[in-house]
């Protein structure tokens, strides 16, 4: 009797995958050998043999007539486990000593805090120091370069709603106001939009543009960032209401209201349906797709309508789908740039999964269980173009966040496990190539140890038995005991449609200028370019296949050039800026005197400023100025460490006549040690009444305190004023 025709669970250009393994079209295959035994072939190697023992008595477990889901499940289940620190808290993998604040934050909300609510509370408070969230080392030295801290919010309420702990939702909830009391005091406050680096994509040259130095990202506005701070407001609100603190709450409640509108006014692109990644510093549009930021505003609900354009734009490589596209061309090794990462997956299919669309989630789910096969770990990323791990600039195996996004697909996605208000409500979502039954076992929230088992396909429920009685499948939150939950589907009537979702491509390159002046732009031919796009202060001038453009003397106090290469349909971003400034409207003051308590005095015009003691004020003396609006920035070095590493971005709080106007920001804009590289800060904005005015600078130790805590330092030269306006 032949043997029966395995279920085909998903299968495009690159890979086949089956119930029983997979088959990919550069030859690579795995299969399961029993319920505990995966091999991998490769051409030219040796077979490749991962043992998956059955899981220990008392963890979660799942089960399934598909069975490389009872294996991919008890695969991620163990390497979670091996995760684990002596001292309680995890690992981010198995090539890393720690875990760091965004990567626990995602781990927890894609589903460890289910499957270990012990290690995850231990590791999120690991990631807190004098009572505020701690940012992870990034672009400049971190924060408030990087302000992705506030990720540490979704780790923190999923961990309440699943476990109920009212000291630890007293905790998290005091954490988070400190966390945002701080990034107020010390970010702009001229708009509710919050700067700072794009979360996670925090290599600057894998993912922005090759002119934008780290105070330019710092002064940026990232789509995702923004989608998080959105999530941390409501989730505060909401930590608030359950402490019935309910003032406290309404104010959270409304910032997150003005964010979501202004959220809505700077990143939705209605020309093409898509939300852009970052807001240059003056406010252009970065048209790239960031894939983990239009998820988190799917599931956060700030989509709203946008939800299914924002699901369906998503450009994808036929191995998943990449953490931004189009791809950046100057940076060839993947990492951020050309890479899909199964954490993001993971959110990407909880979003398509929440929109009940089964044909997304297949995707996701196949891409997911894909490399997990493929390389008989949880991998932390693999190129979007050959589907490979080792073709990732760094890499590491049974990566956190990617075991928790396997878990997760269980947990959110297949099972649809969903908290609303006081209840759990259950939402599956089963594509109708992984038809089967599925169970869910010894799943333990708060008091409830809950036994789940699905049966069918689609996303509509059929029936309901609770303990063997029809019922609903919502279960209300202070439900206690043991509780049998079986859940029939109703078969979708019509064929999942193909889904033919955008393509991922490569963009142009950023143009460069050649030596523009006051009346023609010049530029350097793009390769690939048919013609070109030149813009003044954000707004078109025309366009011309020529590399040159014809411009007036700047009638503005400050004129801004941008040109872009265009093709087709395909473009690149935007070039460095080309500054004008009209006569006299530019100026600037050297450091003259520095206060006693200085290490060193001013020397051939420019000043040290140490870590301690670094309350010397310096002084950079007066100047009369018109009536007016003025950008005021820095000239500065910080060489502690480097460009896109550490923690040691140096602060300094600027004075006018004596009065504060703002903290500026110093991020590491160099390599270690090399002090004679200096480079401009961003810009604070004033409005200036018409007299002489002095201008000073000083370490605030109420609002200068920078991750790090006592490394905070940097050398600094001329003050430069520009009038705007």
């Amino acid at each position: 009797m032949p043997e029966p025709k395995e279920q085909v669970l998903f299968e495009n250009s690159a890979y086949r995958l089956t119930e029983k393994g997979l088959q990919q079209h550069n030859g690579l295959s795995a299969r399961l050998e029993g319920p505990a035994k995966l091999v991998i072939n490769r051409e030219g190697e040796p077979p490749r043999e991962i043992t998956i023992p059955p899981l220990p008595a008392g963890c979660t477990g799942m089960r399934s007539s598909i069975p490389i889901l009872t294996a991919m499940y008890n695969l991620a289940m163990h390497e979670l486990m091996a995760n684990v620190q002596q001292d309680g808290t995890m690992l981010a993998g198995a090539n890393w000593s720690t875990v760091w604040t965004r990567d626990i934050a995602f781990t927890a909300a894609l589903g460890a805090s289910l499957a270990a609510p012990q290690e995850v509370l231990a590791s999120l408070k690991s990631r807190v120091k004098d009572g505020a969230i701690m940012q992870d080392t990034g672009t400049g030295g971190g924060w408030p370069i990087s302000t992705d801290r506030v990720s540490w919010a979704l780790g923190a309420w999923d961990l309440y709603l699943t476990q109920g702990d009212r000291e630890w939702l007293k905790e998290s909830c005091d954490i988070l106001c400190a966390t945002l009391a701080q990034d107020d005091a010390v970010l702009p406050k001229h708009t509710p939009l919050r700067p700072g680096e794009t979360s996670f994509l925090d290599w600057r040259e894998q993912s922005y543009p090759d002119w934008m130095t780290p105070a330019d990202i710092g002064a940026s506005y990232a789509f995702s960032t923004n989608v998080l701070y959105y999530m941390a407001l409501n989730i505060t609100s909401r930590m608030l209401s359950e402490l019935e603190r309910e003032d406290e709450a309404a104010t959270y409640r409304t910032k997150a209201q003005e964010l979501n509108k202004a959220i809505e006014q700077a990143f939705w692109n209605r020309a093409n349906n898509q939300y852009s990644m970052f807001l240059t510093p003056d406010g252009c549009r970065d048209e790239h797709t960031d894939a983990l930021a239009n998820a988190l505003a799917v599931i956060s609900g700030l989509a709203g309508e946008h939800a299914t354009h924002a699901m369906a734009t998503l450009p994808r490589s036929p191995w998943g789908t990449p953490a931004f596209a189009p791809y950046k061309p100057s940076s060839a090794n993947a990492y951020h740039n050309r890479a899909i990462w199964p954490f993001q997956e993971a959110f990407v299919l909880r979003a398509q999964a929440e929109m009940r669309d089964t044909a997304g989630a297949a995707f996701s789910m196949a891409s997911i269980l894909r490399a997990a096969l493929a390389f008989g770990t949880n991998k932390e990323n693999f190129h979007a173009e050959t589907g490979e791990a080792t073709d990732t600039i760094q890499n590491s195996d049974r990566q956190l966040w990617s075991v928790a996004g396997m878990l997760g697909l269980f947990y959110y996605s297949l099972f649809g496990i969903n908290y609303e208000h006081d209840t759990i409500v259950f939402t599956p979502c089963v594509p109708k190539a992984f038809a089967g039954s599925h169970w869910l076992t010894n799943l333990r929230i708060r008091d409830m140890v809950l036994n789940v088992h699905i049966n069918g396909y689609g996303t509509d429920i059929c029936s309901v038995l609770i303990n063997g009685k029809p019922a609903t499948p919502i279960l209300p939150l202070d439900t206690a005991g043991n509780l049998q939950i079986e859940i029939e589907l109703i078969p979708e009537d019509s064929e999942e449609p193909d889904r033919h979702f955008p393509e991922a491509y490569e963009n142009l390159p950023e143009p460069e200028w050649d030596s523009p002046t006051l009346t023609h732009l010049r530029w350097l031919p793009v390769e690939g370019a048919a013609s070109y796009y030149v813009f003044a202060n954000g707004t078109a001038l025309g366009t011309t296949p020529e590399c040159s453009f014809p411009i007036s003397r700047p009638d503005l106090f400050r004129n801004v050039y941008r040109v872009q290469a265009i093709n087709h349909g395909n473009s690149s971003r935007l070039s460095r800026p080309a500054v004008f400034h009209s006569e006299g409207s530019l100026h600037r003051l050297s450091p003259q005197t520095i206060g006693e308590n200085a290490e060193y005095p001013v020397e051939n015009q420019q000043a040290w400023l140490d870590t301690k003691p670094c309350t010397a004020l310096l002084n950079y003396g007066t100047i009369a100025l018109a009536a007016g609006t003025y950008e005021l920035s820095l000239q500065y070095s910080n060489a502690t460490a480097s460009l896109r590493d550490g923690d040691s971005c140096a602060l300094r709080e600027l004075l006018i006549d004596d009065e504060p106007v703002g903290i500026i920001p110093l991020p590491h804009n160099t390599e270690p040690g090399n002090w004679e590289q200096y480079s401009h800060s961003a810009p604070i904005t004033v409005t200036l009444a018409s007299r002489r005015h002095h201008f000073s600078l000083r370490y605030n130790p109420a609002n200068c305190k920078n991750t790090n805590g006592e490394l905070n330092q940097c050398m600094v030269r001329a003050l430069t004023i520009s009038r705007v306006s």
